[in-house]
């Protein structure tokens, strides 16, 4: 009786366990606004190669408006400026993303894979999909080579997104727009793994602007 017990109650556990691995995934709609003029501007040289950086904060996610995402989740976050903004031309590479991060994230890995619609006025601009590595935030990236990389003037965009790789739970509470500009340099076009790491640090520029809004609040 005891054996046919202890059976019972392993069968119930694994078809528990069974049943959550099955669970399904959730779907976040985020509604995200930023202020084109407030983004900010910054320039270094790493090695050979020479970027330009813009970083933007928006709004729409932040502590009383956080989510709890885990692996297979889907974002789907439509981003809107006040008004038309231009990422200038770069020679070699644009690298534009979403970023969204936690002040608590945990510090894993992550991978995301979705796509990046640009618009302005309602007309499609242009579009790209592409998988991200990153760590302690969420990145949907995507990046744009000559010939096809000249100025893209976009007023929403629109970044979708799954999470495919999440160990544990993360907590997001602010989103930020980025983009990258390569510019020539002997060492030629920079592997994507470069400006990966160079993304994995805009999670602690994205603490800095939080903390100087709070700051002009006060």
């Amino acid at each position: 009786m005891t054996v046919s017990r202890l059976l019972k109650s392993s069968i119930a556990a694994a078809a528990t366990l069974f049943w959550a691995g099955c669970a399904q995934a959730a779907t976040f709609d985020l509604t995200l606004t930023g202020v084109a003029a407030a983004g900010h501007y910054s320039s270094q040289d790493i090695g050979a190669t020479h970027y330009d950086q813009w970083v933007l904060s928006l709004s729409g996610l932040d502590a009383m408006s956080a989510i709890t995402v885990h692996q297979g989740d889907m974002i789907n976050a439509t981003i809107t400026l006040d008004m038309p903004f231009t990422i200038p031309a770069s020679q070699q590479l644009t690298s534009f993303a979403l970023v969204l991060g936690g002040s608590a994230f945990p510090g894993l890995s992550t991978a995301s894979s979705g796509s990046t619609a640009f618009f302005n006025a309602g007309s499609p601009v242009i579009d790209g999909a592409e998988s991200v590595l990153t760590s302690s935030q969420l990145d949907n990236a995507v990046d744009f080579f000559p010939p096809n990389n000249g100025p893209i003037t976009f007023d929403s965009v629109i970044s979708t997104f799954t999470i495919t790789d999440l160990s544990l739970p993360a907590t997001l509470d602010y989103s930020l727009l980025t983009y990258t500009l390569f510019s020539p340099s002997t060492a030629g076009v920079p592997e994507p793994a470069a400006w990966t790491m160079m993304l994995i640090g805009f999670g602690g520029l994205g603490a800095m602007v939080r903390s100087r809004r709070r700051a002009t609040i006060a």
